[in-house]
């Protein structure tokens, strides 16, 4: 499991082969990092990968084509070691594809490639998905789950600081129920906050928000989560045009939140279709190419 370093003017990153996973973000004009350390005692992760399938499936099966199969939360990528394909020492790609073990549960001949690319203040993180087969339609979901540092830099306590939704003063969010999404919405209420010339709608990062596991959000509500410290300053954003995320930390005072973009989700706790009538599965046909990307700026 080798560990490869990309960096520019302004931060200094890092990526595994194991689960292609960015591991740290540091900015070098003071060498603060960014990015959750993977201690086990909260969270054993940095930023995995989710793919083929975003989220829970509800028993933890799938069907297609009359058959099925077992696939535990977040799919596979996560756990297996990706293959380096380029480093330009600016932009780095790795790749994974399929093994008579993944076959085995996901018989779908995919070529996963993950990237990042350095841009000033922000990591470019890339998908790329290809459907291999030259017959069979491919289905999948694929999402990020960076966990970010907060407290950051020993400022203040978690408490003090607050999550930003650019745009907006509510989010519709769907809870979770055993890892799976309930069927009905509910309201998180934010405070209005005007920083650096944009609109947010504010929540405070206290113990007690993360009681009932994630927020699903969905349907483009928002293009940018921030995070911003006790004394108001936003020191980290998440810039995305995928049409759902999560927001995520365990539950208590664990000293990360997640940002997570997502094309796919967990199944609903009632869902008893097939495969392809899963809750935002994405459909390649033999061929094509599935191309996505999302940014996480530190300021």
């Amino acid at each position: 499991m080798a560990i490869h370093t990309v960096e520019n003017e302004e931060l200094k990153v890092q990526v595994s082969d194991h689960g292609g996973e960015l591991v740290s973000i540091v900015r070098k004009a003071d060498g603060q990092e960014y990015l959750w350390n993977a201690d086990p005692a909260f969270w054993n992760r940095h930023a995995p990968v989710l793919f083929p399938f975003v989220g829970g499936l509800r028993d933890k099966t799938y069907r297609y084509q009359g058959k099925s199969y077992s696939l535990g939360q977040h799919g596979f990528a996560r756990d297996m070691e990706f293959e380096l394909v380029s480093n330009s020492g600016t932009e780095i790609w790795h790749r994974l594809v399929p093994t008579k073990e993944t076959r085995a549960n996901y018989p779908f001949e995919f070529e996963l490639e993950t990237g990042l690319r350095l841009f000033r203040n922000q990591v470019v993180v890339l998908w790329r998905v290809q459907n291999k087969s030259k017959t069979e339609d491919m289905y999948f979901s694929i999402g990020g789950h960076p966990a970010f540092l907060c407290p950051v830099g020993g400022r203040g306590k978690r408490c003090d600081y607050e999550i930003l939704f650019e745009g907006v003063s509510i989010v519709n969010t769907r809870m979770l129920a055993g890892g799976l999404a309930m069927t009905g919405l509910e309201q998180l209420e934010l405070e209005k906050k005007e920083i650096g010339g944009k609109t947010y709608g504010a929540v405070k990062v206290d113990e007690h928000l993360f009681d009932r596991d994630a927020y699903v959000i969905e349907g483009h509500q928002t293009r940018e989560v921030a995070l911003a410290d006790p004394n108001g300053k936003i020191y980290l954003a998440v810039k995305f045009d995928a049409p759902l995320f999560g927001v995520w930390a365990p539950r208590g005072n664990a000293p990360f939140v997640c940002i997570e973009p997502w094309y796919g989700r967990c199944d609903s706790v009632d869902f008893a279709g097939t495969l392809e009538e899963k809750a935002y599965i994405n459909t390649l046909e033999p061929g094509q190419v599935f191309s996505k990307n999302y940014h996480i700026c530190i300021y």
